[in-house]
């Protein structure tokens, strides 16, 4: 888009150990940084003053869903995001994750209060106009349709949300040399890329290098992000999940996809599971789904503007 970027900070995640949510320390970096985020809701009631938008899109951010409760006079406003799902009767029920599951929804609540949500999923599913909610397809970056797909990859492609995953990556293929894993992290410092052996070979982050050998992979194992799911889906790449500890946006992601039929989800990188995977996923259904995100998103956004104008 050609267009001014403001960047703002906003709330995030801390982890232990570079690999498990640290829910204590998240919480705590929050309360500690209470007085920044309400000067930021200040900044950004200035900003949509200055631009005088005909609607907000919000991907999900805290920053730009306290706004939209603080204001009674402001543009519509579109939230975007998988996470809210967790507000659908259909979508994944486990006991296992009963009181995260409350708590995720209250915070869904909170963030798409005052807003039509667009619901993002892996399937259909009905839309919920009681709840202002539209269930959409994943929305991808456009560098994945151009791909061609390799259906005979010699190589597993294995995405880390967090690099203190590494370790346990280095002892699997350690012990199994024979399959040629190809890894991209986050790990400070790190060359762009790093030959730990004949067969693992490390990669910093790097999207369109990571898209690119998602195409010409035999199949993928990441942390259970939604958006990278979904790009494994349309190509047609069996996926072996673990999401991330004490993440349960992931956790769940994990247990919707291998409901669906994307994959296996497991607890730790027990790669020796890759054996169950299929050679190729079907891709036909899932790529008819994905056509309709422009019709959603202008759904949403049509929804929006006419209960503002109903008022």
């Amino acid at each position: 888009m050609k267009t001014p970027v403001t960047q703002l900070p906003t709330l995030e995640f801390k982890y232990k150990d570079s690999k498990a949510v640290s829910n204590t320390a998240t919480m705590l970096g929050v309360l500690g940084n209470l007085p920044k985020y309400f000067g930021l809701v200040s900044k950004l009631d200035e900003i949509v003053r200055a631009a005088q938008p005909d609607v907000i899109i919000n991907f999900f951010e805290p920053i730009a869903a306290f706004y939209a409760l603080t204001r009674r006079e402001r543009p519509p406003i579109v939230a975007i995001g998988h996470q809210f799902m967790f507000q659908h009767p259909g979508y994944v029920r486990t006991p296992a994750l009963r009181k995260q599951l409350v708590s995720m929804r209250i915070y869904t609540w909170l963030l798409g209060a005052r807003a039509t949500k667009l619901a993002l999923s892996f399937y259909e599913a009905a839309d919920l106009p009681q709840k202002r909610i539209i269930v959409g397809p994943p929305i991808l970056r456009k560098q994945l349709f151009s791909l061609t797909t390799n259906p005979n990859g010699d190589f597993t492609l294995v995405y880390l949300l967090n690099h203190g995953y590494a370790e346990q990556i280095i002892q699997w293929s350690d012990a199994n040399p024979k399959t040629k894993l190809h890894c991209f992290y986050d790990k400070p410092g790190a060359p762009a890329e790093f030959q730990h052996s004949p067969s693992l070979t490390f990669h910093k982050l790097d999207g369109e290098k990571f898209l690119k050998l998602m195409a010409e992979c035999k199949n993928v194992v990441c942390t259970a992000g939604f958006e990278s799911v979904s790009e494994a889906a349309w190509l047609g790449k069996p996926l072996f999940l673990v999401p991330v500890e004490n993440h349960v946006e992931q956790q769940v992601n994990a247990i919707d996809a291998q409901q669906f039929g994307l994959g296996l989800a497991e607890k730790s990188f027990n790669l020796d599971r890759l054996a169950e995977l299929p050679a190729r996923l079907p891709v036909e259904k899932f790529r008819a789904w994905l056509d309709c995100a422009p019709q959603k998103l202008f759904q949403a956004i049509e929804q929006a503007v006419a209960k503002k104008n109903s008022r």
